[in-house]
């Protein structure tokens, strides 16, 4: 099976278009730019990754900023098989740690998955996991374009169906937890 990683740039980008859009909006703030130049995720993302330094500091200085969760991110690799097919993919987690949501603490995290095959954006997740779950639950998730699909606050999707997390996938964050603060191997 090819053991192939997302370059920092697809990385990059597809965290500027999901999980770090709202960071590089406010980010972008300062700038007013037009409605229509900041509708499109997809097109914002690569107009701030492609910003030159030197000829538009400002764009490039807001993506920078807003990419800070994604410079410590922890990685790994899991496999997926579905319907006698195995895929692996890679999951970087540029957040994980407790958060408290009322009264309650529990586990949140942020999930960016590529899937191997072709590195194709698979996902990008917000997660939760709160006591006496006994698995993440999806509290946020972003459709291709990078616009959201569900949206529900930290904790909150508790009633009712909720979706969760492939087993490979919830192994993998409970093992970076297990590991405690650093990196991931």
């Amino acid at each position: 099976m090819d053991t192939m990683t997302p370059t920092t740039r697809a990385q990059q980008y597809w965290y500027l278009v999901t999980l770090g859009r709202d960071a590089l909006l406010r980010e972008l703030a300062p700038l007013k730019l037009p409605d229509s130049a900041t509708r499109d995720p997809l097109a914002l993302a690569g107009r701030c990754l492609a910003a030159d330094p030197i000829g538009f500091p400002e764009a490039h200085q807001a993506a920078e900023r807003a990419l800070v969760p994604l410079r410590g991110a922890r990685t790994f690799t899991a496999t997926v098989t579905e319907e006698d097919i195995t895929v692996e993919h890679t999951g970087i987690v540029p957040v994980l740690g407790e958060r408290e949501a009322g009264d309650v603490t529990g586990w949140y995290a942020e999930l960016l998955l590529f899937e191997h095959s072709a590195l194709l954006n698979k996902a990008a997740y917000r997660l939760s996991r709160m006591p006496g779950d006994r698995t993440w639950i999806v509290d946020s998730d972003f459709h291709p374009s990078g616009h959201p699909g569900t949206l529900h606050a930290f904790g909150s999707k508790r009633l009712g169906r909720t979706r969760t997390l492939l087993p490979p996938f919830v192994a993998e964050l409970d093992r970076l937890i297990a590991q405690g603060p650093g990196g991931a191997t």
